[in-house]
């Protein structure tokens, strides 16, 4: 089994385990780590990653039915309690109790971490509530920062290689997260007046989830306010090229107001 060293000064004494799923899955306790390789092959990881995500009891056959992507093989249930035992092996290799953290009960397994155990993806998630509630209410500082942290963490991979619709609903699910993160950060950079930093912000946004007008919106806006009308009208083209001839829906009220404001000074 390899070895994990945090590289954040403690706090894996602070929390009693880390769990990175995304960017490379690791688990970290207080006797050390391991990481996918150590796990017995894609099986074992969409397993133990659809157990953190989910944090809910998971039937047996439902569990199978992810893990496998539908298609469990004949033998599934010793095929899987195998898995199961593999991952509770590894969880108390790094001195915590596996069995009580991959409890098995009713038909169902579950993922019971201690309340003080650090999940990235967990993290990310409040990180972004905090900078949604704090640009609403206008602390521009704190949102911009709590927004970073959201979207640095939603950006890596999750089980990169590894496929199954479990995972592509979950990818689908961080790709939405990212996308809020990045929203709240190009608008929180919009407000405090940085608005080239607004506009690289506002592009990724657009990058990520095309369909989406707000990331739309928010990068015509930054282009303009620091005065860059002709990005502005290539950004506001490349919208209406997306929503009104890719997939033929009327713009929102509030993107042709704006649109309305970007085309105004080229008809002077």
């Amino acid at each position: 089994m390899a070895t994990y060293g945090t590289g954040l000064g403690g706090i894996v004494g602070e929390s009693l385990a880390r769990l990175y799923l995304t960017g490379g899955l690791v688990m970290e306790g207080p006797g050390g780590g391991f990481g996918e390789a150590d796990l017995p092959g894609p099986q074992a990881r969409v397993a133990l990653v659809a157990l953190v995500v989910e944090r809910r009891p998971i039937s047996h056959d439902a569990l199978a039915d992810i893990v496998w992507d539908g298609d469990p093989p004949v033998q599934w249930k010793s095929a899987l309690a195998a898995l199961v035992s593999k991952i509770r092996s590894l969880i108390t290799g790094i001195g915590m109790d596996g069995s009580a953290i991959v409890v098995s009960a009713g038909g169902s397994y579950g993922f019971a971490a201690p309340p003080e155990t650090w999940i990235d993806l967990e993290h990310a998630a409040a990180a972004l509530d905090r900078a949604e509630g704090a640009l609403r209410h206008g602390r521009l500082e704190d949102a911009v920062q709590e927004a970073t942290v959201a979207a640095s963490i939603f950006r890596r991979p999750l089980l990169a290689g590894a496929e199954c619709s479990w995972l592509d609903a979950a990818r689908e699910r961080q790709r939405d997260a990212r996308h809020r993160a990045l929203v709240t950060l190009a608008s929180g950079w919009q407000r405090l007046g940085d608005h080239q930093l607004a506009s690289v912000v506002a592009e990724t946004a657009v990058t990520t989830d095309p369909y989406r007008e707000t990331g739309h919106r928010l990068l015509i806006e930054a282009h303009r306010d620091r005065g860059d009308s002709g990005a502005a009208l290539r950004a506001l083209q490349r919208c209406e090229q997306i929503f009104t001839e890719e997939l033929g829906v009327h713009l929102s009220p509030e993107t042709v107001a704006l649109a309305d404001q970007v085309r105004l000074p080229a008809t002077r």
